[in-house]
């Protein structure tokens, strides 16, 4: 059993499992498997739509929806959230569901991890590294409406924040460090026993 590929840039031989080759740095690019998509949820054929030029792979049972990792970030990226002028109240976070549930990647059938959109979003997403992003019904209006309502300037500034204190703590530690340090050479106990 071969566990080895060339990478694409050098030629040298490396892991199959290796995106990045350790060589020399080069992105390899991944067959996509070509079968048709399957809802993760209902087992069932995903219909390919497009709207304003983007694929989008929808279950016609429960509504879920796949986008791959460049169509959910034009989907998501704040220019084309605000030339959307539907959104105009305010984004209400609904709490976060108890059950959590891990379903298999459309492309490669591998778990998905599921996170908090922007971390304070309150949609949970399911997020395969490689490939893309799965969304229940209804999932993609909202994190919309979290990013039109400023959610992404709201997750931006508790990051600053969280940074902010710890540079904070860092500071104080090494403030003590330093005072500590003082103290010991000031004392130094040598000097005192010997009274030299």
């Amino acid at each position: 059993m071969n566990n080895t590929k060339k990478c694409e840039y050098c030629g040298k031989e490396i892991n199959i499992n290796y995106t990045i080759c350790p060589f020399c740095g080069g992105r390899l690019s991944e067959a996509v498997k070509s079968i048709q998509p399957v809802c993760p949820r209902c087992k069932v054929s995903l219909k390919t739509t497009v709207s304003n030029g983007e694929e989008y792979h929808i279950c016609p049972l429960c509504g879920g929806m796949w986008l791959d990792k460049a169509a959910f970030r034009r989907a998501t990226s704040e220019y084309n959230v605000y030339r959307n002028e539907n959104i105009k109240d305010e984004y209400k976070k609904e709490p976060i569901k108890d059950t959590i549930e891990y379903i298999p990647c459309v492309r490669c059938g591998k778990l998905m991890n599921r996170k908090n959109f922007s971390r304070i979003s309150g949609v949970m997403i399911d997020e395969c590294g490689r490939h893309g992003v799965w969304l229940d019904n209804s999932e993609l209006e909202k994190i919309r409406h979290f990013i039109a309502d400023g959610g992404l300037e709201k997750a931006q500034d508790r990051e600053i924040e969280r940074n902010r204190i710890k540079i904070e703590e860092v500071a104080a530690d090494v403030e003590h460090t330093a005072f500590v340090q003082k103290v010991l050479h000031f004392w130094n106990f040598k000097r005192w026993l010997f009274g030299g």
